[in-house]
């Protein structure tokens, strides 16, 4: 297979990704959703994404918010014309605030892989022993679960600000569980994952 004919057409002896809905155009960007590579005239603004026309028409809410500007157009920053309005006069909560997770699960890790690190000292160990009786018999293991568990939600982090952020959620939801071992990063590394990971998994389900 042709190197042009797989990832697009060449230009100027050079390599242009085509976009998915116009072979004949280059990409300027992807859609948010899924992916997909769009040209300056399939790119659809909503809030602070990029989306394709297939995500638009199914993503976006068909009614518009009361008070919301007349249809009209605007400047596409990667260049180009898009067509408005917004679909709504402002961003709702939860797309506002997409990053609120994002935060969560590095406090989840630190405090998660802290406790594991703490749990070196004898001190805190024997006093954390007094609390969470099951530490006992990890002993030094529980360091090294503690280390793991708080790079698995590193992992988890990096996959949701690629874009996966359910596939996040499921990754950091279990890894939170899983450090009751050692005493959940204070209770609250446990207690922040996990409410972290239902955010995401409820606010994806709120927008489909």
């Amino acid at each position: 297979m042709k190197l042009e004919t797989y990832f697009g057409p060449l230009v100027d002896g050079k390599l242009s990704v085509s976009c998915y809905y116009h072979s004949n155009l280059p990409a300027v960007t992807v859609c948010s959703r899924c992916g997909r590579r769009i040209c300056s005239s399939c790119y659809k603004p909503y809030v602070d994404l990029a989306l394709c026309p297939d995500c638009y028409r199914t993503k976006v809410p068909r009614q518009m918010a009361v008070g919301m500007p007349a249809p009209g157009t605007y400047a596409h920053p990667l260049g180009g014309v898009v067509y408005g309005p917004f679909p709504f006069s402002r961003a709702p909560l939860l797309v506002r605030f997409w990053w609120f997770p994002a935060v969560l699960f590095f406090i989840a890790a630190a405090l998660i892989a802290f406790n594991g690190i703490a749990l070196l000292s004898p001190a805190f160990f024997s006093t954390w022993v007094g609390i969470f009786p099951w530490v006992a018999p990890l002993g030094y293991f529980s360091f090294i679960l503690g280390i793991i568990l708080g790079l698995v939600i590193i992992g988890g982090l990096a996959l949701f600000f690629f874009g996966f952020r359910v596939l996040a959620a499921f990754l950091v939801f279990p890894a939170a569980i899983v450090s009751l071992l050692i005493g959940g990063g204070f209770i609250a590394g446990l207690i922040i994952g996990v409410l972290a990971s239902l955010f995401v998994i409820f606010s994806e389900r709120f927008h489909t």
